[in-house]
């Protein structure tokens, strides 16, 4: 199953993501993120034994038949569900079970994505096969997720306040960036709301009745090959599509450097994150 899309989005004033090959932590450190500017680094992955061993035949023999929580879409959009007090639909099914579907490669009512699922307390037994990018320090590290789907899921537009190198292992991604300073046009949901990370539009069909700044959003994108990963900055505005049958991807979330919670966004964030203080 190959899926693709087109939007007619300008350029950004950033014209494409450029790949660069096994630069060294301290060129990570000194060139990248200080940049702010997203980056596909290439060649990094290859020694890890996930890229060589991460077949559904492997990953049936080593998960097994364990119990994971999958997300729900109805329309591969994966997304909060208003209805559930703003959270991820989600069902339990066999880790076995979920292969089979997606190596079924059928039409459903519904459709599934093991998404975000953090790995040393979900998938313990899959963390020898990956390691933690040494440009990573390892006081700002927060997190490893696994990512397993299909082709045609779709995280929808959103920003982490988190740093984020995204390491693709099976199948491509499509993502497509905004600059944190198109905010305005992107139109988030209410800082102090669950969503409040979200934008309101569907990029793919835009209300522009609705949503009229969101004509002047400028982007860029870039497809993620296998042994590819990207660096995604915090407050960058991404939504991704999942590319081919099987797709398996792997994400290292840490934190950002204090003075970006200073910037627009990032008092936004403190915000919202106040606010899901004080409800919870």
């Amino acid at each position: 199953m190959n899926v693709s899309g087109e939007n007619n989005f300008d350029q950004t004033s950033v014209n494409q993501v450029e790949r660069i090959h096994k630069v060294t932590p301290e060129e990570f450190k000194r060139k990248i993120v200080s940049s702010r500017q997203p980056v596909i680094i290439t060649g990094k992955i290859a020694s890890w034994k996930a890229s060589s061993l991460w077949s559904v035949d492997y990953l049936n023999t080593i998960v097994g038949n364990k119990e994971i929580n999958v997300h729900v879409s109805k329309n591969k959009i994966f997304t909060y569900d208003p209805e559930a007090d703003f959270t991820f639909c989600s069902r339990k099914m066999k880790f076995t079970d979920f292969t089979d579907w997606i190596l079924q490669e059928k039409k459903a009512d519904e459709y599934y994505y093991l998404q975000q699922s953090p790995m040393k307390t979900s998938f313990p037994e899959l963390l020898p096969d990956i390691e933690t990018p040494d440009y990573i320090g390892k006081a700002l590290f927060i997190l490893t997720s696994l990512w397993i789907g299909t082709g045609g899921n779709i995280s929808p537009l959103h920003y982490d306040s988190v740093e984020n190198l995204l390491c693709q292992f099976r199948g491509r991604k499509r993502v497509l960036l905004f600059e944190p300073k198109q905010t305005p046009l992107l139109y988030p949901f209410s800082a102090y709301s669950t969503r409040g990370h979200m934008s309101q539009v569907n990029i793919d069909q835009p209300d522009i009745d609705k949503f009229p700044k969101f004509e002047k959003a400028k982007c860029i994108e870039c497809i993620l090959e296998p042994g590819e990963m990207i660096f995604i900055p915090a407050f960058w505005w991404h939504q991704v599509y999942s590319l081919d049958q099987l797709n398996i991807a792997v994400s290292f979330w840490w934190n950002t450097n204090f003075k970006q919670f200073f910037t627009p966004l990032g008092r936004r964030s403190v915000a919202n994150m106040i606010w899901e203080i004080i409800n919870n």
